[in-house]
C-alpha cells in the first residue's frame, strides 16, 4: 500500500470526511455565550484557507466576524509566548517571560540569573512562572471549569496554567511507555495536570501513540526537514487506527472532554501539525518531496492543512450534537503566522534545529554548535545564551554601556539584519543605521517594527536583538519569532451564532482576544485585572 493511500485511510477511519461540517446552530441566541473555545491552528497563515481549501474554517470565518487585517501584535512571535497572550490579554513583556529563552531575574526557577529555554519547560515550571506573577487568566475570568488541549506542553500548559482543581490541562507527554512489547519505551502517554482518567487509562489506551525515533516519515533523512524531523505521530496522523496522532488525537481528546466534562467554561484546543510541518519544509511547502511513491505525504503541510480543517468541523458539529453551539463562542486563530527561509543563514544538517535556534547553556542543556553565521557574535566572548529564528535576540554577561553597543554592531553586520536594538528598560532602542531593505520592508518596519520590538522589553528579555529581512531565517527551513508581516499577519475570527458576519478591518491583535470575548459574554474582568488588549465591541443580530 502507498503511503498516498495509507494516509487516506487513516483519515477517513476517523476524520469524517464527508461528514464534517462548520455550519452554526440555525437559531440566534437571545443571551450572551457562557462559554468559550479558542481554537489555535500553529503556525496558521491567512492565505492556507484558500490555497488549501479549507473549507470548515473557511466557513467558520465566512459566518463570523472576520477581522481580515489581525496581526499577531508582539515579539517574540512563538507558541511557548502566544497562548499565554491568547488567555490572559497581557503582553509578554508584563507576563512573566518574553521569549523561547529565559533569564531568571528573580530566581523562579532556578538560581537568579540563570537560564531556561522555555519550550523545554514542563507543566509545573510554568505553573511556577505564573503564579510568581499572579494576574488572572481567561479561566479566572470565567469562575469556572477551564479545559487546554493540544500535542505541545508549550501549548496545552502556557494556556491552561496555573490551573484550579477543576480545570484540565492535556498534552502528549513524554516516551515513558512500551505498548509494543518490543523492549523500548518510545510509545508517548498523556501529560498533564488534572488529567481524567478516561484519558489517562487504560495503560497504553487511545491517547498513547507510537513515537519511535525510527518513525519519521522520511523527515530523518531528507534535507531541510531532517534539521527537525518527525518522531513518529506525535504530529503525525500514522497509520494505526488505535492510535491516531496528530491534530486527530487533539480533537478526539478535546470531543472526549467535551462529552464528559459538561460543565466547562472555557476550552483552547491548539493542533500542532501544520507548525511542524512548515518548520520542516518552509511555508510554501506544497506536498511531497518526491522521495518514494508518496510515501511520505502526511509530513507535509498540505495534509497538515487539510487535517486540521476536518478538525474544525469535527469540533462545531461536536458542539452543535451536544446542543450548546448557541451559548458557545468560538474563536479561531493561531500562535503566530510565518515564512520560508529563501534567505537561509542556518546550518542544513540533521538533527540540527535546535543548534541552530540555540547558542547557550541552561540547567539541563547545552547548544555548543553555532551555525557559521553566528561565529562573530560568539567570537565577542559576552555572549550568555542567543536565540535565532526569526530575529536574533541575545543575552549578555556583560551588559555595561559599552558591551551592549559591541554586541549591537557585531548583530547589525550578520547577514540580513535590518536593525540592531538595545534594551533600555520598558523599551529598546535602535543603534547605528539600517540595513538593505525593500520598500515594502522599510514600509512595515517603519510602521511595526519598534511597537513589536518592544513588546519584549522586560529584564527577563534579550539585552540586544536584531530584526531581519523578509524570508530570512537562522533556524530551519520555514519559521516565526520576528516581526515580518508573512510572522504577524494571522486569522482571527469570532463565531457564534447571534452575531452579525461582519469582515472588519482594525489590526486586531492577540491580546485583544479575552477581554474582546468577556465584553460580548457580558463579564466583568475579576479584581486586579489590567489588560494591555482592547475589548472591541462585536455586532449581534442578522
Amino acid at each position: 500500500m502507498t503511503g498516498r493511500r495509507l494516509a487516506a485511510v487513516a483519515t477517513v477511519l476517523v476524520l469524517g470526511l464527508a461528514t464534517a461540517t462548520a455550519a452554526a446552530a440555525k437559531k440566534p441566541s437571545n443571551e450572551p455565550p457562557s462559554r468559550v473555545m479558542i481554537v489555535v491552528i500553529d503556525q496558521f497563515r491567512p492565505d492556507y484557507v484558500e490555497r488549501f481549501d479549507m473549507a470548515n474554517v473557511r466557513a467558520l470565518m465566512d459566518g463570523g466576524v472576520n477581522f481580515q487585517r489581525a496581526l499577531l501584535g508582539h515579539m517574540a512571535a512563538e507558541t511557548v509566548i502566544t497562548h499565554n497572550v491568547l488567555t490572559s490579554g497581557v503582553l509578554p513583556k508584563n507576563m512573566g517571560w518574553v521569549n523561547e529563552v529565559y533569564r531568571d531575574v528573580d530566581g523562579v526557577l532556578g538560581p537568579a540569573g540563570s537560564y531556561q529555554v522555555t519550550s523545554s519547560l514542563g507543566c509545573s515550571q510554568f505553573d511556577t512562572l505564573l503564579k510568581a506573577q499572579d494576574y488572572p487568566k481567561l479561566d479566572d475570568q470565567l469562575g469556572g471549569r477551564f479545559i487546554s488541549v493540544g500535542q505541545k506542553t508549550t501549548a496545552a500548559c502556557t494556556a491552561g496554567h496555573p490551573a484550579d482543581a477543576d480545570d484540565i490541562i492535556v498534552h502528549i507527554g513524554s516516551r515513558n511507555r512500551d505498548c509494543d512489547g518490543d523492549g523500548t519505551n518510545n510509545w508517548r502517554s498523556p501529560g498533564g495536570a488534572n488529567i481524567p482518567a478516561y484519558i489517562s487509562t487504560p495503560n497504553c489506551g487511545r491517547y498513547y501513540v507510537d513515537a519511535a525515533s525510527s518513525m519519521t516519515y522520511g523527515t530523518g533523512t531528507t534535507s531541510p526537514a531532517w534539521m527537525y524531523p518527525l518522531d513518529g505521530n506525535r504530529f503525525a496522523v500514522g497509520t494505526d487506527p488505535a492510535h491516531l496522532g496528530g491534530d486527530v488525537w487533539t480533537a478526539d481528546a478535546a470531543i472526549e472532554m467535551m462529552e464528559n466534562e459538561t460543565d466547562w467554561r472555557g476550552m483552547m484546543v491548539t493542533f500542532g501539525s501544520v507548525d511542524k510541518a512548515a518548520h520542516m519544509w518552509g511555508t510554501d511547502d506544497d506536498g511531497p518531496s518526491g522521495v518514494g511513491d508518496d510515501t511520505f505525504e502526511q509530513a507535509h503541510l498540505p495534509f497538515a492543512a487539510r487535517t486540521a480543517d476536518l478538525q474544525v468541523g469535527r469540533l462545531l458539529a461536536a458542539l452543535d450534537a451536544q446542543g450548546i453551539r448557541d451559548e458557545t463562542l468560538v474563536v479561531l486563530t493561531t500562535d503566530h503566522a510565518g515564512q520560508t527561509a529563501h534567505r537561509y543563514h542556518g546550518q542544513d544538517g540533521p538533527d540540527r534545529g535546535n543548534f541552530n535556534w540555540y547558542y547557550g547553556a541552561d540547567s539541563d542543556e547545552t547548544y555548543k554548535q553555532p551555525q557559521p553565521a553566528l561565529a562573530p557574535l560568539v567570537a565577542t566572548g559576552n555572549v550568555d545564551f542567543s536565540y535565532q529564528d526569526g530575529h536574533i535576540a541575545t543575552w549578555l554577561h556583560d551588559r555595561s554601556p559599552a558591551k551592549l553597543a559591541e554586541a549591537a554592531a557585531v548583530i547589525r553586520g550578520m547577514p540580513d539584519v535590518i536593525a540592531s536594538y538595545v534594551r533600555a528598560g520598558d523599551r529598546y532602542q535602535r543603534v547605528g543605521p539600517t540595513g538593505a531593505m525593500s520598500g515594502r520592508e522599510r514600509s512595515w518596519w517603519v510602521r511595526y517594527g519598534q511597537e513589536l520590538i518592544d513588546t519584549m522589553a522586560a529584564p527577563s528579555g534579550p539585552d540586544v536583538v536584531g530584526l531581519l529581512r523578509d524570508d530570512v531565517s537562522y533556524g530551519v527551513a520555514g519559521d516565526h519569532g520576528g516581526h515580518q508581516r508573512a510572522i504577524q499577519e494571522v486569522p482571527m475570527a469570532f463565531s457564534w451564532p447571534g452575531l452579525k458576519p461582519q469582515r472588519r478591518q482594525e489590526h486586531f491583535r492577540a491580546v485583544d482576544v479575552v477581554p474582546t470575548a468577556l465584553r460580548l459574554m457580558g463579564i466583568e474582568p475579576v479584581a486586579g485585572t489590567d489588560f494591555d488588549g482592547i475589548a472591541y465591541r462585536l455586532k449581534q443580530g442578522h
